[in-house]
């Protein structure tokens, strides 16, 4: 079974987009040692000026609901934890995309995952 990944990126190169500014995602899906590019995902930005809104993040997982993490470039502590309360895993890491998704790989992080969010695989 795939491992899903949703990337906040502008260009899918780089994580570089805070959490409640992105407008997208780049979807990875993760399969024993390989990986892909599956698409891109729209969504509407969570943060609007300086609060955030239950419903946004509910409209963001809804978009992302077969997704097991998201990668981010930063995340505030209440976004983190309503993405956890989700069953999603957070992964703040402002780097090139490729290497972070080999490091997954290498590390078998989605194995971690798995058993901690069993109702998400």
């Amino acid at each position: 079974m795939a491992y899903r990944i949703a990337v906040a990126s502008t260009d899918g190169i780089v994580v570089n987009q805070h959490f409640g500014h992105a407008e997208r995602f780049h979807i990875i899906e993760i399969d024993d040692n390989t990986y892909k590019y599956s698409g891109t995902r729209e969504v509407e930005r969570v943060c609007q000026g300086h609060y955030h809104e239950d419903s946004s993040f509910d409209k963001v997982t809804e978009v992302l609901s077969d997704v097991h993490a998201v990668l981010v470039a930063k995340i505030g502590r209440g976004a983190s934890q309503q993405l956890e309360s989700r069953g999603l895993t957070v992964y703040e890491a402002p780097f090139p995309i490729e290497p972070l998704i080999e490091k997954i790989i290498a590390d078998k992080l989605w194995e971690v995952d798995e058993w901690q969010y069993p109702t998400k695989n």
